[in-house]
């Protein structure tokens, strides 16, 4: 077992912080961290590939409202049935495993990595498609996140309102291995329009904000949750929006998460403590694309 506590450190976590507070407090820098940024979309933008109408409008729904709720068959990625087989084999150990003190646990790195296609998925070249159109540079890959929230009603972590800081804009795609309603753990988002006005009103930089500080930025009724029922998918750009996974009460919540940033993301992030064998077996028959998607540390090690 390995909890949210084994994953995370509070040196990088400061590290981040203050690296995002001096590019959003110290306008120079901000303006050409953003001017690198919005550089390398206008080189990349003819390289971009060509979408079908269904990925364009996936992509036009994230640049429009940062988020879309739907099924993970929608996304008609080839390889989901062996996705959904792998998830179930690492979902059922998980699930009766004895979580101790922990609110959050995850598998083992080789359970994670028993079956290949559970990690790769994030991998295929329609999804990778579609990150790409949306962030406009090539992405970066960091793989699959499965994880139990324990049905605690604990308030603590990413249960706590936040935006991501890795970058700009990121992709990604939540997925429920459960049945998930209002008393499970759902994730729950700020509108992109309100969650702007929020920040702007709450100075807000980085970190978690507390419960009754974003309730009173926001009209009534606006937090929408993401309920469904098992493998509801929810594609999101964590960065653009305020977010949480709403603390389950009555029941665990089952979850995997893919990440996507571009290659030069603001926020470093820490890799996970894979072997050598481990990484040779993720590299293992990638294609020049795929490769070049991993994290330097992944791909060179």
């Amino acid at each position: 077992m390995i909890t949210a506590e084994a994953v995370t450190s509070p040196f990088g976590r400061l590290a981040n912080r203050v690296k995002r507070e001096i590019l959003t407090n110290v306008t120079p820098l901000r303006w050409a961290a953003d001017g690198l940024h919005e550089e390398r979309r206008r080189k990349w933008a003819p390289h971009l590939p060509a979408l079908d109408p269904d990925q364009a409008a996936l992509v036009s729904t994230l640049q429009r409202e940062g988020v879309r709720i739907g099924r993970l068959d929608d996304l008609a990625i080839p390889t989901t049935d062996a996705l959904k087989t792998a998830l179930d084999r690492v979902a059922g150990p998980l699930a009766a495993m004895a979580p101790g003190r922990a609110s959050t646990v995850r598998p083992s790195l080789d359970e994670l990595l028993a079956d290949l296609s559970l990690w790769r998925w994030g991998l295929q070249d329609r999804l990778l498609d579609i990150v790409e159109n949306y962030l406009g540079v090539p992405a970066r890959y960091y793989g699959a996140d499965v994880r139990r929230e324990v049905g605690n009603n604990q308030t603590v972590g990413v249960r706590q309102w936040h935006r991501d800081a890795e970058d700009p804009r990121t992709v990604k795609i939540l997925v429920w291995l459960n049945d998930v309603d209002d008393e499970g753990g759902p994730y729950a988002f700020v509108p992109l329009a309100e969650t702007l006005s929020a920040v702007e009103r709450l100075h807000y930089v980085a970190g978690f904000v507390d419960d009754t500080k974003v309730i009173r930025m926001v009209a009534p009724g606006s937090v929408t949750t993401a309920t469904g029922p098992k493998w509801t998918a929810v594609v999101a750009d964590n960065c653009r929006l305020l977010h949480r996974a709403t603390p389950p009460v009555a029941r665990d919540r089952l979850s995997v998460t893919f990440t996507w940033s571009s290659r030069t993301p603001m926020k470093t992030e820490e890799a996970p403590a894979f072997t050598p064998d481990h990484l040779r077996a993720i590299r293992s028959g990638l294609t020049e694309r795929q490769m070049a998607c991993l994290p330097p540390a992944m791909a060179q090690g």
